[in-house]
């Protein structure tokens, strides 16, 4: 056979371009990952490309916002080249509300994950969390669960801060959540703006931020103001309740480990625990500085500490000491003015327990300074074995409660309770388009059929005895499976 030397000189070409340059040419991703069409809210790709052993995908999300108006927002996709190849489906690791970093996110795809996130540009800048926020990761989740090449029966969520409380909303409206890491989360918005609002006199009139008394605070305030032009500045108004995970919490039903720290200048733990916080003197703060829970907190329903509403024989808690080598991080530190110690904490495994739903890690850093973030020390710490139990373990019947069952079927019937009430006095909009809110409350609940004849059997008695029943009187594994097909082929026929 003759081979030309300008089709040699291609074929090196393009092996050097994979090799070597890491395009998207050779991408596997491209193979199983395909443009969403003929409904709205389709998901299409804008690039895929290689990064090392990954490929990592860039994607246009259509969604509805807190006004029911259509929006866009950006996601990342990172993936092992190689466990694409695989014919096992991926479990979802989805890190939501803040962007995480493509080599972070290769950590978690070396793990055997399919790591998706929010991203934020110009096109598509970030919004405050418990506005659009929320609904962009709704439907970031939801793509990720449509994406042909991932296991329905696996879906962890991730985030911190912000995030960390958009992973406790998430675990409260999606299906079928299998596991969660919850770090620094606000899980009361009443009292988290209250005590912003307590101290922001104290921060006002100064040009830069890391000039005012509390420093790290005064750069991140305005997330307030973010948040008060769609739901009012009434910290008083059960708005801020019904925003709060701590309106949730009966409806979270999945593993789920929270990291809390005592030295939280940002996320105070107050609103976590009443028997955890530290005694403090608050030396080096501004006069006038507070951050008590009781009689900051403005309405009677967001009155009650996290650990308050959690049932106890589903709870492990665990404090842990600071770590070897760990030092206080000083504003110098933060920009770069002042060198850190050469020595860092080794790796820590957060402790947790397979027996408890949850598991709460408080990181005792005695007192929080005035210039701390979400931390007062360096840590080194990450949710290693429990990531990694839940990704293989398979999820227990209990996932899914009587509760979680009525909370689907408000999100497929479109009479979703609790929600919160906009500035304009309108309820806010937590739904995604209607044939994707509805394909996804079936499509997990057929996912979690297939976990087994015991998931089978509770939710078939589960359903029974629900307060509300859009699927009829009865359903079962064939019903289930029979109106998944209608809603699909509905929506095909429709478009």
């Amino acid at each position: 056979m003759n081979i030309s030397a300008t089709g040699l000189l291609r074929g090196c070409v393009v092996l050097l371009c994979c090799t070597s340059f890491q395009c998207g040419c050779c991408s596997e991703l491209e193979n199983v990952l395909e443009d969403e069409t003929g409904f709205s809210g389709a998901v299409t790709t804008v690039s895929i490309e290689r990064d090392g052993m990954c490929d990592v995908a860039l994607a246009r999300v259509p969604y509805l916002n807190i006004y029911g108006e259509a929006k866009e927002g950006r996601a990342r996709l990172v993936v092992l080249r190689d466990r694409i190849k695989s014919p096992e489906p991926l479990p979802a690791f989805c890190h939501v509300h803040y962007e995480m970093g493509v080599d972070a996110a290769r950590k978690w795809a070396k793990q055997g994950w399919a790591v998706f996130t929010a991203v934020y540009n110009e096109d598509a800048p970030i919004d405050v969390s418990p506005g659009d926020g929320n609904n962009l990761a709704r439907a970031i989740i939801q793509w990720a669960r449509r994406c042909p090449f991932i296991d329905g029966q696996r879906l962890h969520l991730d985030g911190a801060s912000q995030g960390g409380y958009m992973v406790l909303a998430m675990c409260a409206d999606m299906f079928p959540v299998t596991s969660a890491t919850s770090d620094v989360p606000v899980v009361n918005w009443a009292y988290n703006f209250a005590y912003f609002e307590a101290n922001r006199p104290l921060i006002a009139g100064f040009d830069k931020p890391f000039d005012a008394p509390l420093p790290v605070l005064a750069a991140v305030i305005m997330l307030a103001d973010m948040a008060y032009e769609h739901f009012g500045n009434n910290l008083g108004d059960d708005t801020w309740y019904y925003l709060s995970p701590i309106s949730k919490v009966n409806y979270v039903a999945n593993p789920i480990m929270i990291t809390c720290c005592t030295g939280d200048m940002l996320v105070p733990m107050e609103q976590m625990s009443r028997s955890r916080i530290p005694t403090c003197d608050y030396e080096g703060f501004p006069e006038g500085y507070r951050r008590e829970f009781d009689a900051l907190t403005l309405n009677d329903k967001a009155r009650v500490a996290f650990e308050e509403l959690l049932p106890p024989e589903q709870v492990f808690i665990h404090t842990e000491p600071l770590q070897e080598n760990s030092y206080v991080v000083t504003t110098g530190m933060r920009l770069g003015t002042e060198d850190r110690p050469g020595e860092k904490p080794p790796l820590l495994d957060r402790k947790w327990s397979p027996e408890h739903q949850w598991s709460i890690l408080y990181l005792n850093e005695g007192c929080v300074k005035p210039y701390s973030d979400h931390f007062t020390y360096v840590w080194n710490t990450a949710p290693e074995s429990f990531v990694a139990h839940y990704r293989d373990a398979k999820p227990a019947p209990e996932i899914l409660t009587g509760q979680k069952l009525v909370r689907l079927m408000e999100r497929y019937d479109n009479a979703m309770s609790g929600l919160p009430v906009l500035k304009n006095g309108e309820t806010v909009n937590r739904r995604n388009y209607d044939y994707l809110e509805r394909r996804d409350v079936i499509a997990g609940l057929v996912d979690y059929i297939g976990m087994g004849e015991r998931h089978e059997s509770r939710l078939v008695s589960l359903y029974e005895n629900c307060a509300r029943k859009p699927l009829g009187d009865n359903i079962s594994r064939s019903t289930l499976s029979d109106l998944l097909d209608t809603l699909n082929m509905s929506q095909e026929s429709h478009n």
